[in-house]
């Protein structure tokens, strides 16, 4: 079988230029709530639970426990993000009243992992996979009170309005057995990141930006970083527990948007501290829970609160330019899988996630509305041969409403929503 393990780390090397060109949307934050289409069926569980080569993506340490498998898959999500806005406002940049309503995307998602036993204590792991990423196009819409200069099209005056970022990780695995039931594990990852904004031009055309020649429309700038993740797996007879640590992401800086977000477009991703338990009820009957806790106060074009970027105010692209203004954010994660026989599987979930924003924070978040709050799934699993897994989920994540202001126009308000239906697949190999 070391064909079937050479053939899968070269097939996860050539995904990365195929993620590269997808955006992808987070269900949580710019943090999708899971990657494999098993932990997807519960409501993106099962970190304490290892079933197959999705096992070092959640925990490096449980790659001990699924021997050598390959397992490859996506998720297909399509997004219906829409603002509302209220009232005539004033100041620098009023947006116009009524609805705007995002064109309907789709992106795909995909992963691919490996797992190799070494001998008794020591397991490798190599994936590949889409895990942070956000996306939202609102269209060049005709709407009234633009400056002059402008196209007068779309949110911001400047045409169609478009935010896409995206990351794929390339991280090996190596997971070692300390006593028969616990071991420990680290990944290394290589993060390829892309970024690309359009329709911010009025940003650029009165002073807002420290880079004005460095804001909008330059189509999708790359970035490379690293980050590591590290994990403790306990595998009980009837309850088994993990913890996982990620480092945040140290990420190039997009060059070519550095007059658009703070220190200079250095858009690091958040380190994530997460925990999951599994416990077998009955024969074929696992409940699972999980917890994470994604550190968004350390990278500022996330954290920064939003100041007005005129009349002395710190410009965008300068270290303490206007960001998103999250909090770090919380999301829980509870399942069920029932084994029913004859090689199948069902499962269902729920998740919940914190509100990312205070009120303040209205108006960039209108543009990136990141406002998932619950998610509701269900799936299955069935054997095609002795070796072979066929996995599908579907998770939809209705839309929730999230009030803010416009920090442009005092006294108007800014109503944010976003829904989300996410269709994940998978195919897992064990030998």
């Amino acid at each position: 079988m070391a064909l079937v393990w050479r053939l899968g780390v070269l097939t996860m090397v050539g995904m990365s230029g195929f993620h590269g060109a997808q955006p992808a949307l987070a269900a949580g934050g710019i943090l999708m709530t899971s990657v494999g289409a098993k932990e997807k069926g519960m409501g993106g569980a099962g970190l304490a639970l290892p079933q197959d080569a999705v096992a070092p993506i959640n925990n490096p340490a449980s790659t001990v426990e699924v021997g050598d498998q390959v397992s490859f898959g996506g998720t297909v999500v399509l997004s219906q993000p829409a603002m509302n806005v209220e009232g005539t406002g004033a100041g620098p940049f009023p947006l116009a009243e009524g609805k705007w309503d995002a064109a309907e995307r789709y992106f795909t998602v995909p992963y691919l992992s490996a797992t190799k036993r070494i001998d008794d204590r020591w397991s490798a792991g190599f994936s590949a996979y889409g895990l942070f990423g956000l996306g939202v196009s609102y269209p060049a819409e005709a709407r009234p009170g633009c400056p002059a200069g402008l196209p007068g099209t779309g949110p911001l005056c400047a045409g169609k309005t478009t935010l896409d970022t995206s990351a794929l990780f390339i991280s090996p695995t190596i997971a070692y057995r300390i006593t028969p039931r616990t071991s420990v594990g680290l990944s290394p990852s290589l993060v390829y990141g892309q970024f690309r904004a359009r329709g911010f031009a009025a940003l650029a055309a009165f002073g807002a930006s420290s880079d004005p020649a460095h804001v909008t429309d330059l189509r999708s700038d790359e970035s490379l970083g690293f980050a590591a993740k590290i994990g403790l797996h306990h595998q009980g007879e009837s309850f088994s527990f993990g913890l996982t640590y990620q480092t945040e992401a140290d990420m190039r800086p997009y060059g070519k948007y550095r007059g658009l977000l703070p220190e200079g477009a250095n858009l690091d991703l958040p380190a994530v501290l997460a925990g999951g338990i599994a416990w077998r009820v009955a024969q074929g009957l696992d409940l699972v829970a999980d917890a994470k806790y994604v550190l968004y106060s350390g990278v500022p074009a996330f954290s920064n609160r939003f100041v007005v970027p005129l009349g002395g105010g710190p410009q965008l692209g300068t270290d303490e330019a206007a960001g998103f203004g999250w909090n770090d954010q919380l999301m829980l994660h509870f399942g069920a899988q029932q084994r029913l026989g004859d090689g199948i599987a069902v499962r269902a979930g729920y998740s919940y996630t914190d509100r990312l924003s205070p009120a303040s924070e209205g108006l960039l978040n209108a543009l990136a509305p990141a406002t998932f709050r619950h998610g509701f799934s269900g799936g299955f699993s069935v054997d095609l041969a002795q070796a072979l897994t066929l996995d599908a989920a579907i998770v939809w994540s209705p839309p929730v409403a999230a009030d803010g202001r416009n920090g442009l126009s005092p006294g108007q308000t800014v109503s944010m929503t976003n829904a989300a239906t996410e269709f994940a697949f998978g195919l897992s190999y064990a030998w």
